[in-house]
């Protein structure tokens, strides 16, 4: 055998050597993917299980595995990378300005996710409650990790940004059991106040929906508008029963006072004319 042909052949030799060590390290990496994989959501699974047994919220649970599951997922991946040869620290700066780019473009929804986490935490409201939040108001349909979705008395779908619910004002009116129905009224200045007030409380005091075991039912001059004196009736019943009521509370009103021969006038303006003499001779 030549020098020529000797060299060529510890040239294959070598070549074929990395090529075992290449094929034995990608088996290996192909393994450690594979197996971590499986663990990845073996440990997900248990992680939901324990979870689903701590009674955390569903919506929450969902969103904390998927996150669990990436990174157990990176953390595979860069193992098995790091098998056959690459580098993982270029590998690791890679996925993190690939993270800081998506994290960068999707910053609203982050806020969005952050804001939901918060929600179901805290829970300043649950599924069914009737809140105002950002302009809107109705009953909570749906909580999800985003977003949350309102009916409201329309019958309409609205659904709102958590970021918009945790940075603003959140009224929750099914947090406390009684609801209170408003009706404000205005009376003539020449009637009797104390007739006027006692037929408008009666409105409600005689209502089979109004509750006065916690809070009673009050009736309060409010203001001196120009046409009329202005009384409000306050009275209180459950969240169920609270539209009707409400209703009801107008009409009966208005019918009370017209028992009582006590009128509800409309807006007029008296005028004066001063210094006009009419002409007698025409």
């Amino acid at each position: 055998m030549n020098q020529e042909s000797f060299t060529q052949w510890q040239q294959w030799e070598l070549l074929s050597e990395k090529a075992v060590n290449f094929g034995m390290n990608l088996a290996a990496a192909l393994a450690i993917f594979l197996i971590g994989k499986w663990l990845a959501g073996k440990i997900v699974r248990l992680l939901r299980l324990a979870m689903n047994r701590a009674k955390v919220d569903i919506t929450l649970v969902s969103f904390l595995c998927n996150v669990a599951y990436v990174l157990l997922l990176v953390l595979v991946i860069m193992t098995a990378l790091n098998q056959v040869g690459v580098p993982t620290t270029s590998a690791a700066a890679l996925i993190g300005g690939a993270g800081l780019a998506v994290g960068l473009s999707l910053k609203d929804q982050l806020s969005n996710f952050a804001a939901g986490a918060l929600i179901i935490f805290f829970r300043p409201f649950k599924v069914g409650d009737y809140i105002k939040s950002s302009g809107f108001e109705g009953y909570v349909r749906e909580i999800k990790i985003a977003q949350t979705s309102l009916r409201t008395y329309a019958n309409e779908e609205v659904v709102i940004p958590n970021s918009l619910i945790m940075g603003g004002t959140i009224i929750n009116k099914s947090s406390l059991p009684l609801w209170r129905a408003q009706v404000k009224v205005g009376v003539d200045y020449a009637c009797d106040l104390k007739v006027a007030k006692a037929a408008i409380l009666a409105a409600a005091t005689e209502h089979p929906k109004c509750l006065q075991t916690e809070k009673q039912a009050s009736v309060q001059i409010t203001n001196l508008a120009d046409s009329a004196i202005e009384i409000t009736l306050w009275a209180w019943t459950t969240e169920a029963d609270w539209w009707g009521f409400q209703c009801d509370l107008y009409e009966q009103v208005v019918e009370n006072l017209r028992a009582v021969n006590i009128n509800i006038p409309f807006p007029q303006q008296d005028v004066h004319i001063t210094g006009f003499t009419p002409d007698s001779s025409k």
